[in-house]
């Protein structure tokens, strides 16, 4: 590798092109619709509205609302186009930010060609999630901040930010206030103002929320798993955007030559510490870890690439296996999104249950809104944490899927009304041992249940209520 390489007039277009290429991979291949999010937004999106008659037999909509509100005005463009649009405008504002720390040409070069290929920023800007608009707001008022002229704009972004994203809101203040201690000390009293408006907005937002639900209910419905820490932190070791290894290994080097020069970089210093701490409470922590990262990372390949070596060809087999690395996290990140859920089974699942009658669908939680987006109701979904028999109905469904007790299990299917069954071989893999196990057993061997979908693992089977 030739630093020179990276100073060449065109490289800042062909890793614009990359990126474009990069994020449109997963919407060519999977379309719009990855995870529950996207499928729960775009349905928001469609018919906004305070009640939600479809959430757990109906309720107060109690969402972050901003994505959904955003992708309303026109929902079927805007959740294919809108994540790709913001993730240029991302690569740009990422750019911009850099260039305030180096205005080496090679150095933003190297930078952006390793944003590009991070697992975080792919995951983020691929797919309409909780992330992508709050995380380009984000970015957009950190660079705001740091601009004299420019720095009120950053009064807007704050102001609702918390309707998309709390977490991201609260990062955001977080780093605002390191930058306003470390590095530029005369915004101290602009980022108490935007800490108040944030304060305002948030608390106005999701007080309007609690008054109408109550406090938030906290409870684990995840079976015990033993992550390790280092599967929380990494992409590579399992965690759903966390950070590249060999971007975290070039980060080391580069913080090992910039050692020296610690008090002049003491924001990242103190940044990096915090985030990595915070990430265990806010996952969204990652998306700017990596960022800092990211600048240390290119720090430590330019340092590589700079330094003596006896051997030549050694240095490039290291770079070689590097470069790698960085590859083989982003093609592992887009493979995972392509194949995620809701995969062609299921959509054709939703499909058919669409033109059922209308009645209350029991299955796991985590299918509740794949559920709704068939207009039909749910026993309850992954957005539980306002809803006051959660946990009620979280144990209810684990009766059902156990208990082989008729009267119990129909006692608590007309509890709850329900109409249909909706199981997929994910569910029958890990809630039963066995194929005769709880409620598999009744749906078999009793009259008052009927398969009446089956194709590629997905079952539904109607209740045949009097």
């Amino acid at each position: 590798m030739h630093l020179q390489l990276f100073t060449k007039w065109y490289v800042k277009y062909l890793l614009f092109a990359l990126c474009c290429v990069l994020l449109l991979v997963v919407p060519l291949f999977k379309g719009p619709l990855v995870g529950s999010e996207s499928v729960l937004d775009y349905r928001l999106a469609q018919d906004p509205s305070w009640y939600d008659p479809l959430s757990t037999g109906g309720r107060f909509a109690a969402y972050s609302w901003g994505t959904a509100l955003v992708l309303s005005a026109a929902p079927a463009t805007l959740i294919q186009v809108l994540p790709f649009l913001l993730g240029l405008l991302s690569f740009l504002l990422f750019r911009k930010i850099i260039s305030r720390y180096s205005q080496e040409e090679s150095f933003l070069n190297i930078s952006s060609l390793l944003l590009v290929l991070s697992p975080a920023f792919l995951y983020t800007f691929s797919f309409t999630n909780h992330l992508f608009i709050a995380f380009f707001l984000s970015l957009s008022a950190f660079y705001f901040f740091t601009q004299k002229q420019k720095k009120w704009l950053c009064i807007p972004i704050l102001a609702i930010l918390p309707i998309f994203n709390i977490s991201i809101s609260i990062l955001l203040l977080v780093l605002l206030f390191l930058y306003s201690f470390f590095a530029k000390k005369d915004r101290r009293k602009f980022f108490t103002l935007l800490f108040f408006i944030t304060a305002l907005s948030a608390f106005a937002y999701y007080g309007y929320i609690m008054y109408h639900t109550g406090y938030p209910h906290f409870f684990s419905m995840e079976a015990v798993q033993s992550f390790s820490l280092f599967q929380k932190l990494f992409f590579d070791l399992g965690s759903e955007y966390g950070l590249g290894i060999f971007i975290t290994l070039l980060a080391g080097m580069g913080i090992a030559t910039v050692w020296s020069e610690k008090y002049s970089h003491l924001f990242p210093f103190f940044s990096i510490p915090l985030l990595l701490v915070s990430s265990f409470f806010f996952p969204e922590s990652l998306l700017f870890l990596s960022l800092f990262l990211i600048f240390f990372a290119t720090r430590g390949i330019i340092s590589l690439v700079t330094m003596r070596w006896e051997n030549r060809q050694y240095k490039n087999f290291i770079l070689l296996v590097l470069l790698s690395g960085l590859l083989f996290s982003s093609l592992s990140q887009m493979t995972g999104l392509v194949n995620s859920s809701p995969d062609e089974a299921t959509l054709e699942g939703i499909q058919f249950l669409s033109e059922q009658e209308q009645g209350v669908v029991f299955s796991d939680y985590t299918r509740g809104v794949w559920i709704n987006a068939a207009g039909q109701e749910n026993i309850l979904d992954e957005n539980y944490f306002f809803i006051s028999d959660a946990e009620e109905r979280y144990e209810d469904s684990t009766t059902l899927y156990y208990s082989r007790d008729l009267a119990n299990t129909t006692a608590i299917f007309e509890k709850y009304d329900i109409y249909y069954i909706w199981i997929d071989e994910n569910m029958r893999s890990n809630i039963w041992d066995y194929d005769t196990e709880g409620l598999l057993f009744i749906l078999q061997y009793t009259e008052e249940y009927s398969l009446i979908y089956r194709k590629d693992g997905v079952e539904i089977w109607s209740v045949q209520n009097d």
